[in-house]
C-alpha cells in the first residue's frame, strides 16, 4: 500500500511537472515557459533542464573535448558542446558567445547542456551545413534552412495533430510548420490560439517532411 501511494504521488507529480502545455483544439490540456537571458550565479540556482540562455566567454577546454569552461561577470560553469552544436563557429577565449541550453545535474555537480552557440567569431561554413540563427525568423525562411539548423521562432500555435504525438501546428504571417514539443520541454507553461509564443529549436527535414523540434518555448516578449 505504501509503495502504491508513492507511485500515485510520482505520478501525480509528474503530471504537474511536466503538462501538455497547449489548451486549444486537438489538446488535453496544460502548461510553458521564458528565455531571457539570465547569469551564470542565477543558473546554478535553477532546477534540471531549466532552458537558460547565458552570455560571457568560453575561456579553456576541459579533458575529453567536449567540455568547456564558460564565465561571466559572476562565475563560472561547465558548458557541454557537441560537434554538431558549434554549426562552423570558432572561438577563442576572447570572444563574447551566447549559449542556448539546459541545466543539467548530476549527483551534485552542474553543467549546461549546449543546444546553440553563436557570437560575433568566425563562422566556417559549408554549402548545406546548419547553422545558428538567433534572431527571430519566419516559417517561411525556416522551411529554407539547412537540417539540424537552430532557429527562434515566434508566433502561434493553433492545434494539436491527431498522431498520438508531441505534434501541434505553429504558424506565423508567413505560414504554418509542424512543431514537436515533448512534455519537458513546456516546463509548466499554459497557451491557447490566441497565445503568442517564442519556440527554440532546430530544423529537422526527413524525407522532405520539415518540422521544428522544440527545445523551450515561452510567451513571446516575456
Amino acid at each position: 500500500m505504501r509503495k502504491y501511494f508513492i507511485y500515485l504521488t510520482l505520478l501525480l507529480l509528474t503530471a504537474v511537472v511536466y503538462g501538455q502545455g497547449f489548451t486549444g483544439p486537438g489538446s488535453t490540456g496544460q502548461t510553458i515557459m521564458t528565455g531571457r537571458f539570465i547569469s551564470v550565479s542565477e543558473a546554478r540556482m535553477l532546477p534540471h533542464d531549466s532552458w537558460v540562455v547565458l552570455t560571457g566567454n568560453i575561456i579553456n577546454m576541459l579533458p575529453g573535448g567536449r567540455q568547456y569552461t564558460f564565465r561571466d561577470a559572476t562565475g563560472d560553469i561547465v558548458v557541454d558542446i557537441g560537434p554538431k552544436e558549434w554549426r562552423g563557429l570558432s572561438v577563442d577565449a576572447a570572444d563574447r558567445v551566447e549559449i542556448f541550453g539546459e541545466v543539467k545535474i548530476s549527483r551534485g555537480q552542474i553543467h549546461i547542456k549546449v543546444h546553440a552557440i553563436s557570437g560575433t567569431a568566425r563562422v566556417n561554413a559549408r554549402a548545406g551545413q546548419a547553422v545558428t540563427i538567433t534572431r527571430p525568423v519566419m516559417v517561411n525562411e525556416a522551411r529554407t534552412l539547412p537540417h539540424d539548423s537552430f532557429v527562434v521562432l515566434t508566433g502561434n500555435i493553433i492545434n494539436r495533430l491527431p498522431d498520438g504525438k508531441h505534434n501541434y501546428t505553429f504558424s506565423d504571417a508567413t505560414g504554418e510548420i509542424t512543431v514537436d514539443i515533448g512534455a519537458k520541454e513546456w516546463r509548466g507553461l499554459s497557451v491557447g490560439v490566441s497565445d503568442r509564443v517564442e519556440i527554440f529549436g532546430e530544423v529537422k527535414i526527413n524525407r522532405s517532411q520539415i518540422h521544428i523540434k522544440v527545445h523551450a518555448i515561452g510567451r513571446a516578449g516575456v
